[in-house]
């Protein structure tokens, strides 16, 4: 009670202020010039000027502010706003990890590693199919992510108006956005900058703006935004599940440098178009320290072209996205796109360089994206919700990956890679395709416990899309997660997943800088399956 008649309190002593007003509005209205805001001007002119003398008007001006008050000003003139999340968890790989000045010691595959079969060789655990941080073997806490978010957002009306948005992300999921290149990630000297929990990294930064289009309006973004290929994002409490899935890590970009233009064709129908660096994750294309000099790749200057076709059904329960990504000069892949240069397959590099990966070669490359949510009407309460994903492309610029030549064909063959036959001495040119699909099923139990499943597939037939991968390759993810939403802004997530595939898991040599006699740094493979668990806890503000 004493809350409503305070705030009654504060609407009469707004309208006594803008009483005064209303002759100077009204003169106002004769001197403003056309455009602009104007009519509204006008329109608040004429309603402060049938206040004078008139109690009906008087009511319905407390009623409104008494409603809707300073709110629905605020509302129309949005400040800048701050949001974000604090993510912590505890998780742990059934992988042996290596130990401080200790190296885990394998039985050599002679076929893949050129030694007799059983030599004990030391040799490194690497999960290239998940993202680094996924894949740490060993248990470990984490400061997954500290999420800080800044806008100056647009409003509903359809006139110009500017705004700005900007998303950064601390902690160790902050490597993802760190390039191999520059942190050392994926050489021999590693220096594991990029499992650094003060690390810092740049999601989004773009300048956003509304233009006017007769009575509807274009929503423009220049600059750095999150990609919009793929059901998963980089915020990991958006998503159903903890970890990454295996689409969102080896088939999707999760930032994009350049333009797009937004369009709400109606209630239900929305398209969105942009023009983007051919870098994926980067600042420019090329190589991926931030594009180096140039937007190149090869001598080409990469683009890339991708449209997202939006549906919403009226009553809001189902959702679907259509798009592609086109790119006719070649496109940088998922991740960072780079291998080292050494004579060999390899993690872990010694003495060389990082040098672009095959995909960093001129060829069309186009990808195709579906995915969408439904919750079924006829389970009780909406508690069931099911989405899904389907992706594809190709890339006709493909080359074999460095150190599978020195292997020979006999053993490529063996080992189901590429057939012998055709195999040019510096590797295979030609077209690589990829597919996966991924479905999810969600279900609230009550407002407090849920259950998130989800299965994926995915599919290459050839060469580096999945980087340090032999191939053709087939690999599944199965996750389930139990969700609890204990209080206001406050979630914790136990997760259990278990992953399988040809050569899932793969032990590099050099251990200790020591270069493998055979000059091949693969020594073995292991298919799974392997265990994933997680301990997550959420607050966001």
């Amino acid at each position: 009670m004493n809350r409503r008649l305070c705030g009654k309190g504060i609407v009469w002593g707004f309208g006594l202020l803008f009483l005064p007003l209303g002759p100077l509005w009204a003169a106002d209205e004769a001197q403003a010039p056309s455009g602009g805001s104007a009519p509204e001007l006008s329109a608040g002119a004429g309603d402060a000027g049938a206040l004078q003398g008139s109690p009906e008007e008087m009511d319905r001006l407390q009623k409104v502010l008494e409603e809707q008050g300073i709110a629905a000003a605020q509302a129309q003139n949005p400040g800048i706003k701050l949001t974000g999340y604090v993510e912590a968890s505890y998780t742990y790989n059934l992988v042996n990890a290596p130990s401080f000045n200790q190296v885990p010691v394998i039985a050599a595959n002679p076929a893949i590693s050129g030694v007799p079969r059983g030599t004990p060789l030391p040799a490194y655990p690497s999960m290239p199919l998940r993202f680094t941080t996924d894949g740490i073997p060993g248990g470990s806490f984490n400061l997954n992510q500290l999420k800080v978010a800044l806008e100056k957002a647009l409003t509903d009306e359809n006139k110009w108006q500017a705004g700005f948005r900007v998303d950064a992300i601390f902690g160790q999921d902050a490597a993802l956005g760190e390039p191999d290149a520059v942190t050392g990630n994926g050489s021999f000297n590693n220096t594991g900058i990029g499992f650094n929990s003060s690390g810092i990294f740049l999601e989004q930064a773009y300048v956003q703006f509304k233009m006017p289009v007769g009575d509807k309006s274009i929503e423009f973004h220049i600059g750095q935004y999150a990609s919009p290929i793929g059901l998963e994002v980089m915020e990991r409490p958006a998503n159903f599940n903890f970890s990454y899935g295996i689409l969102f890590n080896n088939f999707e970009p999760f930032t994009m440098v350049g333009g797009e233009a937004i369009y709400k064709i109606d209630d239900c129908w929305t398209t969105r178009v942009g023009l983007t660096n051919g870098g994926w994750n980067v600042s420019r294309s090329g190589y991926p320290y931030y594009g180096m000099v140039n937007n190149m790749i090869n001598s080409s200057n990469a683009v890339v072209l991708w449209q997202m076709i939006d549906y919403v059904s009226k009553d809001k329960l189902f959702l679907n996205t259509f798009g592609y990504a086109f790119a006719p000069d070649g496109v940088n892949p998922p991740g960072f796109g780079t291998r080292p240069m050494t004579g060999y397959a390899g993690a872990y590099n010694y003495g060389g360089d990082i040098v672009p990966s095959p995909y960093n070669d001129n060829g069309l490359f186009m990808e195709f994206n579906d995915f969408g949510t439904w919750i079924p009407k006829w389970v009780k309460d909406q508690k069931l919700e099911f989405a899904y994903e389907l992706v594809g492309g190709f890339s006709n610029a493909a080359v074999l990956p460095a150190g599978l030549p020195q292997m020979g064909g006999s053993t490529l063959s063996s080992l189901g890679v590429f057939p012998a036959a055709g195999l040019p001495p510096g590797g295979y040119n030609g077209s690589t395709s990829f597919f996966g699909v991924s479905i999810y099923q969600i279900y609230k139990f009550n407002k407090v416990f849920s259950m998130a499943w989800r299965e994926q597939f995915d599919h290459t037939n050839s060469n580096q899309i999945f980087s340090n991968y032999l191939f053709p390759a087939d690999i599944w993810d199965v996750t389930v997660d139990w969700r609890f939403d204990l209080a206001d802004n406050f979630m914790i997530r136990i997760e259990n997943r278990m992953d399988y595939g040809k050569g899932f898991l793969t032990y590099y040599s050099p251990a200790e800088g020591i270069v493998p006699s055979s000059g091949n740094g693969l020594a073995a493979m292991s298919n799974g399956p392997f265990w994933f668990f997680a301990l997550d806890m959420v607050y966001s503000y």
